[in-house]
C-alpha cells in the first residue's frame, strides 16, 4: 500500500510557472520534492503502526494539544497505553529459530537456503576452509570428508541433478567436470545469499539434548575451532546433520593382507596415478569408485587386474541416440512400471534394451548375480575399451593375499601386484550425535523417510542427504531439506511414532526383496518414487490428471519427458513462477553446448541477412 502511494506520487505532475531565471523554476520543484518527501515518509510510517499504535500516538497528540506539550491531563492514560504497546510487540514479534546445520556440501548448503525460504536462521559448520563437500576439489584427504579424482565428471547430466530454483547455464556441459559443478553451487549458493551463514574450519564435537529438551526441543552444539583450538557452546532450535555417508572409507579383509609388502590403500586417498607407473595393480570392488579407479590406473600401470565378488551390470553416461542415458531412463511412464511389474522383469527390460545392444555383460568374464535395478547404478563410459584392449583384466574375488601378490578364486597360482586398491565401499558414522539418536535394529536405520529418527520426542532433529538413490542425489537433498524446513516452521507435522516405525519396516521389507544385500539397505529409494513422497508430504507434487485437461503440453512435458526437479516448484508452498518454462525449454539448454558453434553460425548468417 505504501509502495503504491509513493509511486502516485512519483506519477503525478507538478505544474511549475516559467519564470526568466532557472534558479526560480529548481527552485520550486525542490520546494515541491521536499513536499512530495514528507508526506511520503509519514504515509509510510503510518502504514507500518500497528492498529494499537496508532491508537497510542492519537493519545499522544491529544495530550500534547490539549496540555501544551505536557501530560497533565493523559499521563495515566498514555503510560497505560505504552505498557499494553510493549506487551503486544512481546507477543507478535517472534524470535527467528536458529537452526544448526552440520556440513556445508551440496546437502548442507541446500538446507542453508531451504531455511532461509521458510525465514528461519541457519548457522552452518564446516570442517574445512571452504563449502562444497565432495566437489570442491583438495589435494589432501581429510577424515570425514568426502573425496574425489582431479579427473572426476559427475554421474549424473546438468538438467536431470538440477536444484528446483536453478537451472544451470546453458553454456555448462550436460555431464560437468567437478570444476563446472563447483561453479553452479556457487551461483545457486550466491543467489540465495549462503555464505554469511557458514562457519569454516569448524568442527562439531558434541549435539547434545539442552536442559529444556522435554519442553523445548532444543539442543546443546559444542564446535571446535580448528584454527584456534577455542572451543565453543551454544544452543540452537534445530538441528539438520547434513555431512553424508560417503566419507568413511571401508577396507576390505582378506587372508594375508598384513603380510602384503607393497602399497595398500582406499580410493578415498587416491588423486593422481603416476605413481602406478609401470606396477601391477589389484584394484578391489566393481563401483563406480573402481572403474574409475581401473580407467586411469591403466593408462600408465603395466597391468591392471579388477576384482569382484559380483560382477555389475555397467552403464555409460550416453545414451540413446546422444542424449544423456539419465535424461532417457528417468521418465515416469517408465520408471511408473516399478509399481506394477516385477521389479526382475523391468531390470531385464532396461538391460535389452539398453545396455546389452552396447555391453552385453554375458560376455565376459564375471556375469554380473544382480540385475540393474538392484544394486547402485555403476557408470562408467571407458572401461569396456580397457578390457577390450587387455589394459584392464577381470578377476573374480580374492582367496588371500601373499607378500608379492594376491591368488583370485579359482586360480591356482599367485599373481603378481606391486600395489592394492581399495575401492570397496563407506561405512557410515556420526560421532558427534550420542548413540541413542541413530538406533539400528534387525538391519534395519531407524530414520523416517530416510530422515528422522522416529522415537525423539521432538522432531527438531534431521538427518538429510544420507540416502543411496537410484538417480541424481542433489535434488532429493534439496527436497528433504525443504521437507526439514517445512517441519521447523510449524507449518507441517511428523505422524506418530508407532506410523513412522511402520513405515521404516514397510521401506525396510521391500528394499530386502528388490536389491542386493547391503547394510545401508533401508535407506535405498527410487528417485521419482521417493521424490513425490516427499513432494506429497509438502503439497508440491504436480497434479497430472488436472494439468490433463488444463495445461496438456505442461502434462505431456512431465509424464513422457525427463522428470526434472522444476516441477515441485509449480504449486503449493514457495511456488516458482519461472518452472513451467524451465521444463518446457529443459532440450533447448541440454542441445546448447553441443550445438555452439552451429548457434553462433545461425545467429551471424541472421545479421547478414537483415
Amino acid at each position: 500500500m505504501s509502495l503504491l502511494y509513493s509511486g502516485y506520487f512519483t506519477k503525478r505532475k507538478y505544474r511549475v510557472k516559467s519564470t526568466k531565471k532557472d534558479g526560480n523554476k529548481s527552485l520550486v520543484i525542490e520546494r515541491k520534492e521536499n513536499m512530495r518527501s514528507k508526506w511520503c515518509k509519514e504515509y509510510n510510517v503510518n502504514c507500518d503502526l500497528k492498529p494499537e499504535e496508532q491508537k497510542y500516538q492519537e493519545i499522544k497528540r491529544e495530550s500534547k494539544v490539549k496540555d501544551n506539550w505536557t501530560m497533565t491531563m493523559k499521563t495515566e492514560e498514555v503510560l497505560e497505553m505504552e505498557e499494553e504497546l510493549k506487551k503486544s510487540k512481546n507477543n507478535t514479534i517472534k524470535r527467528k529459530k536458529r537452526i544448526a546445520v552440520i556440513g556445508a556440501g551440496c546437502s548442507g548448503m541446500a538446507a542453508v537456503a531451504m531455511l532461509k525460504e521458510e525465514g528461519m536462521e541457519p548457522v552452518c559448520f564446516e570442517k574445512t576452509d571452504k563449502p562444497g563437500g565432495t566437489w570442491c576439489y583438495r589435494e589432501e584427504t581429510i577424515e570425514g570428508v568426502a573425496s574425489i579424482m582431479p579427473t572426476t565428471i559427475i554421474n549424473h547430466s546438468k538438467e536431470m541433478g538440477a536444484y528446483s530454483t536453478f537451472p544451470p547455464p546453458k553454456e555448462f556441459n550436460n555431464y560437468m567436470r567437478h570444476n563446472e559443478v563447483y561453479e553452479y553451487f556457487i551461483e545457486y549458493w550466491s543467489q540465495y545469499d549462503c555464505f554469511r551463514h557458514v562457519r569454516v574450519n569448524m568442527d562439531v564435537i558434541s549435539v547434545k539434548r539442552a536442559k529444556d529438551y522435554d519442553e523445548t526441543g532444543r539442543w546443546n552444539i559444542t564446535v571446535k575451532n580448528l584454527m584456534t583450538n577455542e572451543i565453543s557452546r551454544d544452543v540452537y532450535d534445530g538441528v539438520m546433520v547434513c555431512v553424508g555417508h560417503i566419507n568413511r572409507p571401508k577396507m576390505g579383509n582378506f587372508p594375508g593382507l598384513e603380510k602384503f609388502k607393497g602399497k595398500i590403500m582406499h580410493t578415498h586417498s587416491l588423486k593422481g596415478v603416476d605413481e602406478f607407473k609401470g606396477q601391477k595393480v589389484v584394484i578391489v570392488g566393481i563401483g563406480c569408485s573402481a572403474l574409475d579407479a581401473a580407467v586411469e590406473t591403466s593408462c600408465v600401470a603395466k597391468q591392471v587386474y579388477l576384482s569382484t565378488k559380483t560382477g555389475a551390470h555397467i552403464m555409460t553416461r550416453v545414451g540413446p541416440r546422444g542424449y544423456p542415458m539419465d535424461y532417457v531412463l528417468l521418465r515416469r511412464y517408465l520408471t511408473g512400471f516399478l509399481d506394477y511389474w516385477p521389479r526382475d522383469w523391468c531390470s531385464e527390460f532396461l538391460e535389452k534394451k539398453y545396455l546389452d545392444p552396447k555391453f552385453d555383460h554375458k560376455m565376459y568374464n564375471i556375469r554380473p548375480q544382480y540385475h540393474m535395478l538392484s544394486k547402485d547404478p555403476i557408470i562408467n563410459d571407458h572401461i569396456g575399451s580397457k578390457l577390450l584392449s587387455g589394459s584392464v583384466i577381470l578377476k573374480g574375488d580374492i582367496s588371500y593375499i601373499t607378500e608379492t601378490g594376491v591368488v583370485f578364486k579359482g586360480d591356482n597360482h599367485e599373481t603378481e601386484a606391486d600395489s592394492i586398491i581399495m575401492a570397496t565401499g563407506y561405512t557410515w558414522k556420526f560421532p558427534f550425535l550420542d548413540e541413542d539418536i541413530i538406533l539400528q535394529e534387525d538391519g534395519r536405520i531407524k530414520l523416517y523417510k530416510c530422515m528422522y529418527p522416529p522415537h525423539l520426542k521432538h522432531s527438531t532433529l534431521v538427518i538429510t542427504g544420507f540416502v543411496l538413490v537410484w538417480g541424481p542425489g542433489l535434488p532429493v537433498g534439496e527436497i528433504q531439506a525443504r521437507y526439514a524446513a517445512h517441519i521447523f516452521s510449524g507449518k507441517g507435522r511428523l505422524p506418530s511414532v508407532k506410523a513412522m516405525e511402520k513405515d521404516i519396516e514397510r521401506r525396510h521389507n521391500r528394499n530386502a526383496k528388490w536389491y542386493a544385500p547391503n547394510d545401508k539397505m533401508t535407506i535405498r529409494v527410487d528417485y521419482i518414487q521417493y521424490m513425490d513422497e516427499i513432494a506429497s508430504l509438502l503439497g508440491v507434487k504436480p497434479n497430472l490428471l488436472k494439468l490433463f485437461f488444463t495445461d496438456v503440453r505442461l502434462f505431456w512435458k512431465l509424464y513422457w519427458g525427463p522428470s526434472v526437479s522444476y516441477q515441485y516448484r509449480l504449486k503449493g508452498p514457495h511456488k516458482w513462477r519461472g518452472a513451467r518454462d524451465a521444463i518446457m525449454t529443459t532440450e533447448n539448454r541440454l542441445l546448447y553446448p553441443l550445438q555452439l558453434d552451429r548457434v553462433k553460425e545461425d545467429k551471424e548468417h541472421n545479421r547478414t541477412h537483415t
